[in-house]
């Protein structure tokens, strides 16, 4: 995983941080149980899709997972992303997911939207997620949307409280300080439903910028979810690496 960053890279990244970074990630991320991954989410959608119109997402969200999140005034940045509602209990916990446009590598037309833009995310199957919500990112995801509305666009909207899915700011979540270590990490995920699970794909903040063939159909949604490195309690922002490089292949 790595996040496109601009501009000189920040002194205390040396290669003893970034490896000892890495290696806390990767000790974490090695232990995730995708079918459990996936039971949580859906779980936590159905209980969205489920609910009664007086109970907003986040207080389902802090009834279910027992925590919530949302944006703040950052130490790092003008904006950052918060535990505002009980707390993380532990390392390999869901915290959040990565919302935007799905563009492949050197196939999809990503130089414009690209330029000034601090939320691309890369997989390493070579694909990009545009998680930016304003400007020409903020138009394409809605015009891929219109072809593809059982999606979720709420998160494009600046209050956290129209959010159909309470989830959907993993792409303020900033890079940890010089004083301080990340506290959760991104995990490669898709969103893969069955056919009676179909609404569940309403909560789903991604959209592919072009059809694919029916291989990666069969995928599901990429996306990315965030994990927790730690316990995290509330008040707490949240710090992720953007330098979590992609793992090489082992050898054969």
């Amino acid at each position: 995983m790595l996040k496109y960053l601009f501009g000189r890279r920040s002194s205390y990244l040396n290669t003893e941080t970034i490896d000892k970074v890495q290696s806390l990630c990767r000790s974490i991320e090695n232990e995730i149980d995708r079918n459990n991954l996936h039971r949580e989410i859906l779980q936590l959608f159905d209980r969205l899709l489920k609910s009664h119109s007086n109970k907003s997402p986040r207080s389902i969200l802090q009834e279910h997972m027992n925590f919530s999140i949302n944006k703040g005034l950052s130490q790092t940045h003008s904006q950052g992303v918060f535990l505002d509602y009980g707390q993380i209990n532990k390392a390999g916990q869901l915290v959040a997911i990565y919302p935007g446009t799905i563009y492949r590598r050197h196939i999809d037309p990503l130089l414009l939207p690209s330029i000034r833009n601090r939320f691309l995310l890369a997989r390493k199957d070579d694909l990009i997620i545009d998680g930016r919500d304003r400007g020409l990112s903020r138009s394409i995801y809605l015009s891929c949307h219109a072809r593809y509305p059982s999606y979720d666009k709420t998160w494009l909207s600046q209050d956290v409280f129209l959010h159909k899915n309470p989830l959907t700011l993993g792409h303020y979540i900033n890079h940890f300080p010089s004083d301080g270590l990340p506290n959760v990490t991104y995990h490669e995920f898709d969103f893969n439903f069955n056919d009676n699970e179909y609404d569940l794909y309403r909560f789903v903040p991604n959209v592919r910028y072009t059809d694919t063939d029916m291989g990666d159909d069969d995928k599901g949604i990429p996306s990315v979810v965030l994990i927790s490195l730690r316990q995290i309690k509330q008040g707490e922002e949240l710090f992720s690496c953007y330098l979590n490089i992609i793992q090489e292949k082992e050898k054969s």
